[in-house]
């Protein structure tokens, strides 16, 4: 027993002072129902049935009272050791188990504070799985303080530390032996909660791992999607620029055979390195790779060389003073692709203008035609190939606009920021 408890000692003083409180809470019974409810009713002598009243309350709350007093006065270490036991054995292995039994040890020891240690089931490493009270602050080694080994099957389990308050305070030999039986009685539970433990904890483990595989998994099919979107865009923008281009010269060299052999021949003629381009072009984007002038000669070169066998005149403005990222200027180079072949398939221009302009943080570009211009709140504007220029631009942060009007051109502008990015290149 801890030092400064002040319970009985003794068996007959235990007994005497709980006889004592049960005579003084059956004559208060008797008073406060009998005597009180009488004066209250106006009853001289005792009404027969405030007494049968008084005497149904102390039957009825005699044993609940009597159970109290017992487990105050006359209820030894050994009991609630005991006691302790048998609950800790009855518990499942579940988190209330080590709380529990922290609890138990602290009222039966009458220590202050009480801590359970496990050990983990994969390591030598302990874990604090209860402490009683909750709210209590951690303890420290020092006088008061003893620490008890729980073994199952000759493997350590843990250990449980306890407070006593006082460094004279130790526990009667019987109370020791009794605290040592029980805490090998309950190295089972606790060996079964160290397993219970442990597999929560690899179970976690596995749906953490599954969780990041499936989000890795979608990363690979969102990657791949947009790879297969890129290719799409890059075929759409890239060579079928060349292929539109071919097939207007080529209709106009039909319309010419007729009136026109000699200017329709030389036509014709020229269409071998259009045809010539188109298939560098093809066999660029089938291994992956954006145009090669655009890698060496940069941005402004690889358009002009683009429309170099347009029939539709195409001038391009250079204003920008440096080479930008690999991705940037292959943004820019497909969305101005794209808007000039918008122009020439739907627009009839007489001619059509790329700028290219540099700011201090983005890259600029205005594709421009004179053609019959179009409502941008219509079926054109929210086409595919407006929706790849967004695409590709805003994918980097960048911005794209339409301005159109019927019978006043179109301008289409872009804005891409230009950022300092991993594995980027400036030419």
């Amino acid at each position: 027993m801890a030092t400064g408890d002040w319970r009985p000692r003794t068996t007959v003083g235990a007994r005497l002072l709980v006889g004592a409180c049960l005579t003084g809470y059956v004559l208060a019974v008797y008073w406060v129902l009998v005597l009180g409810g009488g004066t209250l009713l106006g009853s001289r002598p005792p009404s027969l049935p405030l007494a049968v009243s008084a005497t149904a309350v102390v039957a009825v709350t005699f044993e609940p009272v009597l159970r109290i007093l017992s487990r105050r006065w006359l209820t030894s270490p050994y009991d609630v050791l005991a006691e302790f036991s048998s609950q800790v054995v009855g518990v499942a292995a579940t988190a209330e188990l080590a709380p529990r039994m922290a609890r138990l040890v602290a009222e039966a020891t009458g220590s202050r504070r009480v801590e359970v240690w496990l050990r983990r089931e994969d390591s030598a490493d302990e874990d604090l799985a209860a402490r009683w009270p909750s709210n209590a602050d951690p303890i420290p080694s020092g006088p008061g303080v003893q620490r008890h080994e729980v073994r199952h099957a000759g493997e350590a389990i843990g250990h449980i530390v306890r407070d006593t308050g006082a460094a004279s305070a130790r526990l009667t030999p019987v109370e020791q032996r009794l605290l040592d039986d029980l805490l090998a009685s309950a190295g089972l539970a606790l060996r079964n909660l160290v397993l219970t433990t442990g597999l929560q904890r690899h179970i976690e483990q596995t749906v953490e791992r599954s969780i990041e595989l499936q989000a890795s998994r979608q990363r690979i099919v969102a990657t791949s999607d947009a790879a297969r979107r890129h290719l799409e865009r890059d075929i759409h923008d890239g060579a079928q620029q060349h292929l539109v281009a071919l097939t207007v010269n080529l209709s106009l060299a039909a319309t010419l055979a007729g009136r026109d052999p000699v200017r329709a021949a030389a036509l014709v003629a020229d269409l071998r390195p259009a045809t010539e381009a188109a298939v560098a072009t093809l066999e660029q984007l089938s291994r992956g790779v954006y145009p090669r002038l655009l890698a060496e000669a940069g941005l402004a070169e690889a358009m002009r060389a683009a429309w170099a066998t347009s029939p539709l005149p195409v001038r391009v403005v250079d204003r920008t003073d440096r080479r930008f990222p690999a991705e940037v200027e292959s943004a820019a180079y497909f969305c101005c692709l794209e808007a000039v072949q918008n122009a020439v398939k739907h627009a009839q221009p007489r001619s059509v203008q790329v700028r290219l302009v540099t700011t201090d943080s983005a890259l600029c570009f205005e594709v421009h035609d004179d053609g019959i211009g179009f409502d941008p709140t219509g079926a054109l504007h929210g086409g595919a190939g407006l929706a790849n220029m967004r695409d590709r631009v805003e994918s980097l942060g960048g911005t794209v606009t339409v301005d159109s009007r019927p019978d006043a051109g179109t301008r289409v502008r872009g804005r891409i920021p230009i950022r300092a990015t991993p594995g980027g290149s400036d030419g």
